[in-house]
């Protein structure tokens, strides 16, 4: 895969680093090399921008600092919102989200709600809707989510330096999925060198039940931060939504007509075969995109001809 150790590679912290070390044979006919090589030759590194702005729910609760009342979420993997306008960094705060559904397939409450106080009731009524995804904001802002995302607010060196070099490109999403293993690994290893030093440690803490409560969880999953919200009332689930990464990424417009991060990625792309629009697919299929809880493409018959529509 790599062509080299792991400690090897985790040795690069630059872009310059990268590219010095695909100098070499053995790292150039790797599986990264080759991805690398072919994926900029077409041109990968200069397309799919999309919105600026960056967010993750961080990963990996720190054992030391995560304790009750659980308000804070202190991570190893710390999680943020990366404002692309500013280049600065703010902690992630599950209450700046909110869904909007003017453009999305469901019952329209007229502006924007929490996931608490969201609900999830299709609509088919014919009108500006176009989407079975909700336009999900962060701070009122339209983010992309994803191991890009994870690893730029993390400060993770290499990534945040190619990140600096070039911006969120569709080369560099797909090149990160390559990295992140091996940070994950490395990961692990001190983890478990962690447990074995603390076997005597209680694993469990108890909490008392309670019959009325709002909860919230979140974890970067493989294809960026998925998100959980569930509203508790008399012992009862009173509403629950899930918000995945995808949602966020190929959201419709919003209450303020903003087109979603995918739609974003689109504008001014050049397509060099209307017939086989194969730029549109590199650039959504680098986000890892979940389709069927999501997103689908289709297209119908009796269209017109190369007319299709995302639902």
């Amino acid at each position: 895969m790599l062509g080299c150790t792991c400690d090897e590679w985790l040795a690069l912290e630059t872009a310059d680093d990268f590219h010095a070390w695909m100098e070499a044979p053995a790292h150039r006919d790797s599986a990264v090399g080759v991805f690398t090589r072919f994926g900029r030759s077409i041109g990968l590194h200069e397309r799919g921008l999309g919105t600026p702005h960056l967010l993750s729910a961080g990963c990996y609760y720190d054992p030391e600092r995560w304790q009750p009342p659980f308000e804070e979420r202190p991570c190893l993997q710390p999680g943020g919102f990366y404002d692309g306008e500013r280049n600065t960094i703010e902690p992630f705060d599950h209450r700046s989200v909110s869904e909007h559904l003017r453009y999305a397939r469901f019952a329209d409450p007229g502006g924007a709600r929490h996931p608490w106080d969201s609900d999830t009731v299709p609509d088919d009524t014919d009108g500006e809707a176009y989407s079975y995804a909700k336009a999900t904001r962060y701070q009122d802002h339209v983010v992309q989510l994803g191991p890009l995302a994870d690893l730029v607010v993390a400060g993770d060196p290499l990534i945040r330096s190619l990140f600096d070099a070039e911006g969120a490109t569709t080369w560099l999403r797909q090149f990160t999925r390559l990295h992140r293993p091996v940070v994950t690994l490395d990961a692990m290893r001190q983890t478990l060198r962690a447990l074995r030093a603390h076997l005597d440690e209680p694993t469990y803490i108890r909490s008392d039940p309670r019959p009325d409560g709002d909860g919230f969880g979140s974890i970067n999953a493989a294809r960026g931060s998925l998100g959980h919200w569930v509203r508790i009332r008399d012992d009862k689930i009173a509403n629950y939504q899930v918000i995945t990464p995808t949602a966020w990424n190929g959201s419709p417009r919003d209450t303020a007509g903003r087109r979603g991060h995918w739609e974003e990625s689109f504008v001014g792309m050049e397509i060099k075969d209307l017939d086989n629009p194969v730029e549109l697919f590199h650039v959504v299929r680098s986000h890892d995109a979940c389709l069927v809880c999501t997103v689908h493409l289709t297209d119908f018959d009796g269209a017109p001809r190369r007319g299709f529509t995302f639902w």
